[in-house]
């Protein structure tokens, strides 16, 4: 018997066929030999162990000599359920006391036979312990605020990419840097490989002032040695996936006589999560102020308004975004999309921001939120119940990936901005009241109308539902944009609420919000309908007896008022819910001037022109107006409590280029309650007006009562 054979069965390995035949021979007294490491092997780690060891001519090849141990305990267990493991082990046990038998005194001289020293040295070169350091790895790289990593049993290390974490190793000897070398192979996914950046191998450089040439690739470095421990700095590339990453460690060792390396493999038992890097200049996400990286990721309490640009009312949400096991169903959720699988796209966080919007709405890829604007709740939760994420996130989990009912716009939106901050992405909530709904493109909103007497009567528009809400709450994420070169980083909407398809699935966005501004639609994703929601005229049509339409009104100044978030103060949100207009005010940041240019200037008209040229059916913005005789406003009061009677003033005016006396014949004024989407029109009051008089500029109000 070889001494390298005996050494194997020392350290329990189950060896692969070319030396299989030896194992029942000598299985019974080496069980017990390596007691602590005993649970470190099992047959498939060995078997389809993929190391190569290097010859003599430097090659790697694939081999069934004694000389690739893969050792290490394993979290994720290599047998389905428990029990297989039991029966396994218990049939080992059975075959160890039929075979044991008395051994020969040719074997118990070579088992007593004392091996080289130097071939022993370099054969008992493990890795003995892994710490991950994970108190102040996260503490580095602000992730220490994530349950899950304080957990008593089982941490879990969450670092960020493009940042260096450091692990430190303890072997069985002191490390020798001309004797040993380590490799680093990270991977994750099923079927991990180079080609896809699903898999890594990293040689740790020994010079500890060495830096990465690449911020794009993994690097690792020695940066302090001490008896049997080494301190190593890994740091994952800026592009990485994020996810679960697994490792194992591989040290090489010189075999003095015969010029090869004696490779052993350690697979370590614990994942290593890796985030976007939000702190980092050279990750996609980067943001530089530290005061904003404190609301944006690190803030767990917010504030989403609501109600109507006259009344906005605010509303508590909390994000949750570091409870515990809340991390852990964002990243399914983000594998989800691609097919419950890791794919390179989870490192590009436009692609990511997409596949959240696709992911929190239920409609498609049995998502996390079903939409309901019913009214009827049952079987469900109502969404004003909805408080904050986690419990949404909880239900989700436990039941398996069965959507949760229900949601409307802000409780999306609430979900959007934890699973964002989650994963390392900056993320807002942000409301804009009098929301337009585009649903065919155009970028206005189209009203249509047919006469019956000197009535004017609303008609549908077939292929059309258009409609503005008295509100509507989506999410910025901070993202740079090299797709679209420059101009176009920063916040960018995105928008989990169900509403228009976009390539075939309920998705939408990131759209630049600068691109939304400049009117350019055209910028990559879902920038028309965006467009739209903040900046649409609203165009009123008749219809004539010959079917030709003509613009009778154009509103442009109705739609994206007041759009709203919470300031970035890093601070919990401590107010209450109120609906009072001017109760956490203070809380509010108002960004409608991110969107948009002042109303009626040149550079919104020329915004909206450039949308609606680029739009289906582009329109001359600016010649709608020059036939208008007569101006109208209607001038609510604010402050109306629900339930009771409220006056609204019309005030007419001449304003006739010709500065000529005109005369409204017919004024008729219709009062519609309506669902604060805009759905659900029903009429309440009619009230006409004849034979009103105006000079040129003259104004007039005329009162009634609702």
């Amino acid at each position: 018997m070889t001494s390298t054979f005996k050494e194997c069965l020392q350290y329990n390995v189950f060896l692969t066929p070319t030396a299989f035949s030896f194992r029942k021979k000598m299985y019974r007294r080496t069980y017990y030999d390596r007691d602590p490491y005993r649970s470190n092997y099992t047959r498939r780690s060995y078997d389809d162990s993929d190391i190569r060891p290097y010859s003599s001519y430097g090659n790697r090849y694939r081999t069934s000599t004694f000389n690739s141990l893969f050792y290490g305990y394993s979290r994720r267990p290599d047998y389905s359920y428990p029990w297989e493991r039991d029966h396994e082990l218990r049939t080992r046990r059975e075959e160890n006391r039929t075979e044991s038998r008395e051994v020969t005194r040719d074997e118990r001289d070579e088992e007593l036979r004392e091996p080289e020293k130097d071939e022993e040295v370099n054969k008992k070169f493990h890795v003995n312990k892994v710490d991950l350091n994970i108190k102040s790895n996260t503490e580095d790289h602000h992730t220490d605020k994530y349950m899950c990593t304080k957990r008593k049993k089982d941490p879990d290390l969450v670092i960020r990419r493009g940042q260096s974490f450091k692990m430190t190793i303890t072997f069985d000897r002191p490390y020798n840097n001309e004797q040993n070398e380590i490799l680093f192979t990270f991977k994750t996914g099923k079927t991990p490989r180079p080609s896809n950046k699903t898999q890594a191998q990293i040689i740790m450089n020994e010079n500890s002032s060495s830096r990465s040439k690449d911020k794009k690739e993994w690097f690792s470095k020695l940066v302090d040695k001490k008896e049997n421990s080494i301190d190593v700095e890994v740091t994952p590339p800026c592009t990485c996936i994020i996810g679960e990453w697994r490792f194992t460690i591989q040290t090489e060792s010189k075999i003095k006589d015969e010029g090869d390396k004696l490779i052993l493999m350690y697979k370590h038992n614990e994942d290593v999560i890796i985030l976007l890097n939000p702190w980092c200049p050279d990750d996609q996400v980067f943001m530089g102020t530290e005061q904003l990286l404190d609301e944006y990721i690190l803030n767990e309490s917010g504030a989403i308004w609501s109600g109507n640009y006259r009344q906005m009312g605010v509303k508590p949400w909390n994000f949750g975004q570091f409870r515990d096991g809340i991390l852990d169903t964002c990243l399914h959720l983000i594998r989800k999309a691609y097919n419950n699988s890791v794919d390179p796209a989870m490192s590009d966080p436009v692609k990511l921001a997409r596949a959240i919007t696709k992911m929190v709405n239920a409609p498609d890829d049995n998502g996390v939120l079903v939409g309901n604007w019913s009214g009827d709740y049952s079987g469900g939760t109502p969404p004003m119940k909805w408080v904050g994420s986690v419990a949404i996130l909880e239900e989700y989990a436990k039941n398996q990936g069965t959507p949760v009912q229900f949601g409307q716009c802000w409780v999306f939106s609430g979900l959007t901005t934890t699973v964002c901050r989650a994963i390392g992405l900056p993320a807002r909530s942000v409301t804009n009241f009098a929301s337009a709904h585009d649903t065919d493109g155009s970028t206005c909103i189209d009203k249509a109308f047919v006469r019956k007497g000197e009535d004017l009567e609303k008609v549908d528009i077939a292929g059309s539902s258009d409609s503005i809400w008295n509100f509507h709450v989506w999410n910025e994420a901070w993202i740079s944009r090299p797709d679209l070169g420059k101009g176009y980083d920063g916040w960018q909407v995105i928008d989990a609420t169900p509403q228009e398809l976009s390539s075939g699935v309920y998705q939408c966005g990131p759209a630049p919000v600068t691109a939304i501004k400049k009117g350019e639609i055209g910028r990559p994703f879902d920038a028309p309908f965006i467009f739209a929601e903040v900046n649409a005229d609203i165009v009123h049509w008749e219809i004539l007896p010959n079917d030709s339409w003509v613009i009778i009104k154009t509103d442009s100044n109705d739609v994206g008022k007041n759009i709203s978030t919470k300031k970035p103060d890093g601070k919990p949100y401590n107010g209450e819910a109120s609906i009072w207009r001017g109760y956490g005010e203070k809380y509010r940041l108002d960004v409608t001037s991110e969107y948009k240019y002042p109303e009626g200037s040149l550079e919104e008209r020329l915004a909206v022109q450039n949308a609606d040229n680029e739009a289906k059916g582009g329109r001359d913005v600016f010649a709608a107006g020059d036939t208008m005789d007569i101006s109208v406003e209607i001038e609510e009061k604010d402050g109306v409590l629900v339930g009771n009677d409220f006056e609204v003033e019309l005030k007419l005016k001449n304003i006739k280029k010709k500065k000529a006396l005109r005369t409204v014949k017919h004024l008729q004024v219709v009062v519609d309650s309506v669902k604060y989407t805009g759905d659900g029109r029903r009429n309440v009051i009619k009230k006409s007006f004849d034979d009103i008089r105006l000079d040129y500029g003259e104004g007039r109000f005329r009162q009634c009562c609702c």
